[in-house]
């Protein structure tokens, strides 16, 4: 019995367990509490329309999130659409990126123990900080696991395979969202291109061509059998999204100072790390071309790119989850202290880690700020079974409606039931995206998403403007929509939809719950 124990431990099962289970649990814990529609459900109409046989690029206009998308249409499909599904999403690659981290954590030799603490500091600014699917956190978790298995590849050269997996893990990064795979892509490709020719690892350069061919012709075939136009995806994919980076890129004003305070907690520990190197260098205790360095610019590069995408980003900042990262590479580069002073240091690294996960806790996890409910009483929510069945195990609270989750609430079920009883076919433009899911009738919502600024589909303006309003024509004539509603009470400018169709092919009515436009022609 006394083996059987010692064996277990010695495998890390328990730790193992430990970690499913909290960073599971953490996740789909917070994920419950209050909704901010735009962000929370991102990915939740999109999703039932491709079991419905809706696909992206042909049937709503897009600019991220295809593979997130996918993934959440085969949980839905497993497990039924409902909110359970949609968090369980979540929670599960929360786990998945948890264990894969604490391995990595116990590749740079840190005890088990450490490792264990370093992974549910990580666990708890992960994925949890957003708590339901989001195309950030997808993208950028699997560079992470791209960056793993690169440092874990470098170390091994013979296992040529493992690239493949690597080519996997930033191609489904790539059709998470452009950036920051961009970024990671092509600062890591610089650092490998040299290691490969240096060390003359043309077979692994080889792997890599054969899997990128592959992967290529089979996204290809699949375009083309689900009908959709690859320029469509080109212009949608590639070029939409450039020319919103490209303004984001020449707007971005962020001062020192400002950057400093966001960053410190990781900035910090880079620092120390980097002195460490420099040190080791100058006294030719490591050379240049080593694989620690390189591993470590591996990294390196992945954290500077997630800062940059996310200084270039709107939303709210999501990774922190690094800190415990770089925190445990910082300890790992402490083999050179003597036992005790090693000790002290890798206590005083612990706890201080422990106090920022839980300052970040508390700021984003407890209050929900991702969403932007930082300043919203979570007590005044509302359980979701309310509009739907579907959506229990939500807290409803959106802070729109902060101090009256009740008359929102009201109109939402007031418009299912308007909607419902529509005979003709609608074009619903609207930011409450699991409307489609919960409803028989078909809203042929036109994108994933809303707003004034141009992320989500071109405004007036835009150089790709004629070409969404080519899609907007298409989709309506395709569709043989009749009427095109908004909410009232959203904030969705109602008038864009009289910049893609002429005057005179439309009639206008408001009423108490919409704004109403019914179709007459195409011109």
């Amino acid at each position: 019995m006394i083996s059987f124990h010692s064996n277990i431990l010695n495998k890390n099962y328990i730790h193992i367990i430990i970690i499913s289970l909290f960073s599971f649990l953490i996740n789909f814990y917070y994920s419950k509490f209050g909704s901010f529609p735009i962000d929370t459900f991102l990915h939740y109409d999109s999703a039932v329309r491709i079991l419905n046989n809706e696909y992206p690029v042909r049937d709503y206009w897009i600019v991220s999130g295809i593979v997130v998308d996918l993934i959440q249409s085969i949980f839905f499909k497993i497990l039924g659409v409902n909110w359970f599904a949609y968090t369980f999403h979540s929670s599960l690659f929360n786990l998945v990126i948890s264990i894969a981290t604490y391995y990595f954590f116990l590749s740079l030799g840190l005890n088990k123990i450490n490792s264990l603490i370093y992974t549910l500091c990580f666990a708890t600014l992960a994925y949890t900080i957003s708590g339901t699917p989001f195309v950030d956190h997808h993208a950028s978790f699997f560079l992470l696991l791209a960056t793993y298995l690169i440092i874990h590849a470098l170390k091994t050269p013979k296992k040529n395979y493992l690239w493949f997996f690597v080519v996997i893990l930033f191609f489904l990064s790539f059709l998470s969202k452009q950036v920051p795979f961009a970024y990671v892509f092509f600062s890591q490709s610089v650092i490998l291109l040299y290691v490969f020719i240096k060390n003359k690892y043309f077979n692994i350069v080889k792997t890599i061509f054969i899997s990128s061919a592959i992967l290529t012709v089979f996204f290809l075939i699949s375009l083309s059998y689900l009908n959709i136009n690859f320029n469509d995806f080109y212009i949608q994919y590639i070029e939409y999204p450039k020319s919103i980076g490209e303004k984001r890129y020449f707007s971005l004003n962020n001062s020192l100072e400002s950057f400093f305070n966001q960053y410190k907690f990781l900035i910090f520990p880079i620092m120390i790390i980097f002195i460490i190197k420099c040190n080791k260098i100058m006294n030719k205790k490591l050379d240049l071309h080593s694989k620690e360095i390189i591993s470590f610019l591996i990294i390196l590069t992945l954290g500077a790119s997630l800062i940059l995408h996310q200084l270039l980003t709107k939303n709210q900042i999501y990774i922190y989850f690094l800190i415990p990262v770089f925190f445990a590479l910082l300890e790992s580069n402490l083999i050179n202290l003597t036992k005790n002073l090693k000790k002290y240091c890798s206590f005083t690294i612990i706890i201080f880690l422990i106090v920022i996960t839980f300052k970040y806790h508390l700021r984003y996890n407890e209050t929900r700020k991702f969403h932007e409910l930082e300043n919203v009483n979570l007590k005044n929510s509302i359980k979701s079974e309310i509009i739907d069945p579907s959506l229990g195990g939500l807290f409803w609270l959106n802070p729109m409606y902060k101090n009256a989750p009740k008359n929102e609430i009201l109109i939402l079920k007031s418009a299912i039931s308007r909607l419902e009883k529509t005979k003709p076919n609608i074009m619903f433009f609207t930011n409450y995206l699991f409307l489609d899911s919960i409803t028989t009738k078909n809203l042929n919502n036109p994108n994933k998403c809303f707003t004034k600024d141009g992320t989500c589909f071109p405004i007036k303006g835009n150089k790709f403007y004629k070409n969404y309003k080519d899609f907007i024509k298409n989709k309506i004539k395709r569709k043989k929509i009749k009427k095109i509603y908004f909410f009232r009470h959203e904030k969705i400018d109602y008038q864009i939809i009289e910049e893609y169709l002429s005057q005179n092919c439309y009639s206008y009515d408001t009423d108490d719950l919409f704004h109403i436009y019914e179709i007459n022609c195409l011109k």
